[in-house]
């Protein structure tokens, strides 16, 4: 064998070496793990709640009604509301578990959907850090030390709770949209920040966000393991999607989502009508300090801030943006949004993992300078373990405000009531096709895919009413109005259809 031909094997080896030891290296693997275990938990748990019956109506059921109908052909609608749900919110992305429901339709679909989408989020944020840290030999270490534990996050677990949301679905996009942008993909850029923007209307602040990080990052060269190679347009493409960003909104709010509503109400009108009531903004000053100083928003952004071990206080000035959205929410007149719960976590997520990503480069940057400065010559040696600690923030942050079992906060009613969704299906099958059906909150999720559904008391005489015993009380409805009709369902002219001990049909008015 020539001495040639080894030195091409030797090339050979070091250059497999060099493009495939990031992929399968010990840090990217942590994070599919985590990411799996993610997944596993919250599926399950998720599941579980669905067969207990435990599944809130807002917002499950009404994205599955509107799932259904799109798998069905009918169009973003709904009877929870009127006209087209794109007026609502402009979220076309529902089309894609729409094309599941084709052949499952199910509202255990969308859990699922919802599962895989915060456990992704995981993996795409290590493959951003990674991209942001390098070339710090402790880049992949660190980026694993803050993206493994994001899929238990407290954060997560609120937007887990809530079931599912598009945003959700948004978020892996935007974190590897990013990372793209850092890689010189700007096919790929281009690709998931449409992902991101049909996810919902206010993810054009998300994508001026991602924007901005391309535009101000994004490489003019990268190494390939061999050389350099230029790389062109790539910040002009994150100065397009900030541009893209301001524009999509503004088109979203001020054309198209009228133009979908046609002058129906907008159900989340409420949220900030008091600004402009009793004289307008001026005399709301001393409310608005009231909603702007609520401690419980604040600690949910400051939980945020440690699951990054602090990193973004290394770059104040991008953590700036997330500024916009927290104070967005904590004006919001919905005490979830403006307490930063449930899904309402998710929109600032991202100008905090950005900052992240610039303050945990700059970091390494500190450590590797003192490295220099204390004599150490030769090339510097990734940190590794020493870096493990920077995840015990996010660590105790998920197990004291989390809301997902077996963090202290768990509200155990809606996670350890027994399965009951079969029986309630048997009951249901003696539903006649094409009625009007109204159900406990609890029961809508499990029979939402149907044309018209709604909530007690909103019975009208031709409806058909099916009742749970032992429902739960969501908590944004009247438990006394709901009591009171259920108890009068016999003296309103119905007649009791089918009953199991649990779940009592009953047929409409007499006439």
């Amino acid at each position: 064998m020539t001495g040639a031909t080894l030195s091409r094997r030797h090339r050979a080896r070091v250059a497999t070496r060099v493009v495939l030891a990031p992929r399968v290296s010990l840090p990217l693997l942590l994070s599919l793990g985590g990411a799996l275990l993610g997944f596993g938990w919250l599926a399950i748990l998720l599941l579980r709640r669905a067969d207990g019956l435990a599944t809130p109506a807002y917002d499950h059921a009404f994205f599955q009604q509107i799932v259904w109908n799109v798998s069905e052909g009918r169009g973003f609608v709904s009877s929870f509301s009127g006209g087209s749900f794109l007026g609502l919110h402009f979220s076309p992305l529902l089309a894609v578990p729409a094309l599941v429901e084709t052949v499952w339709a199910d509202a255990r679909v969308l859990s699922l959907f919802h599962a895989l989408a915060l456990a992704a989020a995981g993996p795409a944020a290590f493959l951003l850090l990674r991209a942001a840290f390098r070339p710090s030999p402790s880049a992949s270490w660190l980026a694993a030390v803050l993206a493994v534990p994001l899929p238990i996050w407290s954060a997560i677990q609120e937007a887990g709770r809530a079931d599912f949301h598009t945003e959700a679905l948004a978020l892996p996009f935007a974190l590897l949209a990013a990372w793209a942008g850092l890689r010189g993909r700007i096919v790929l850029l281009l690709a998931c920040a449409f992902v991101v923007l049909s996810a919902k209307e206010d993810q054009g602040f998300t994508i001026f966000v991602v924007g901005a990080f391309v535009a101000a990052r994004g490489p003019g060269r990268l190494w390939d393991g061999r050389r350099q190679r230029p790389v062109r347009g790539v910040r002009q493409a994150g100065v397009g999607l900030m541009a893209i960003g301001v524009a999509w909104t503004l088109l979203l709010l001020g054309v198209v989502m009228p133009l979908f509503r046609d002058g129906a109400l907008l159900e989340t009108d409420w949220y900030y009508e008091w600004i402009t009531e009793g004289g307008g903004p001026l005399a709301n000053v001393g409310l608005a300090g009231e909603r702007l100083t609520n401690v419980t928003g604040w600690m949910a952004a400051g939980g945020l801030l440690l699951s990054l071990a602090g990193l973004p206080l290394l770059r104040p000035a991008w953590l700036l943006l997330a500024a916009p959205p927290i104070l967005a929410n904590l004006l919001s007149a919905n005490p979830a949004q403006a307490d930063l719960k449930l899904h309402y976590t998710l929109l600032p997520m991202m100008p905090f993992v950005l900052a992240a990503a610039l303050g945990g480069r700059r970091l390494l940057a500190w450590s590797a300078r003192r490295r220099r400065l204390g004599g150490r010559g030769g090339r510097p040696r990734p940190l590794g373990p020493a870096l493990l600690a920077l995840a015990i923030p996010a660590l105790l942050v998920a197990w004291i405000g989390g809301g997902l079992p077996p963090t202290m906060r768990t509200e155990r009613g809606q996670w350890d009531r027994p399965p009951a969704r079969d029986a309630l299906l048997l009951v249901a099958r003696q539903v006649p096709d094409g009625v009007i059906l109204v159900v406990d909150d609890g029961l809508a999720t499990a029979l939402a895919s149907r044309v018209d559904l709604h909530l007690i008391p909103n019975a009208a005489p031709a409806s058909w009413v099916l009742v749970d015993r032992r429902a739960l009380d969501p908590g944004y409805f009247s438990r006394e109005r709901r009591d009171a009709f259920v108890e009068g369902l016999p003296d309103a002219g119905r007649s009791l259809r089918a009953a199991d001990g649990r779940f009592e049909l009953w047929g409409p008015v007499d006439e």
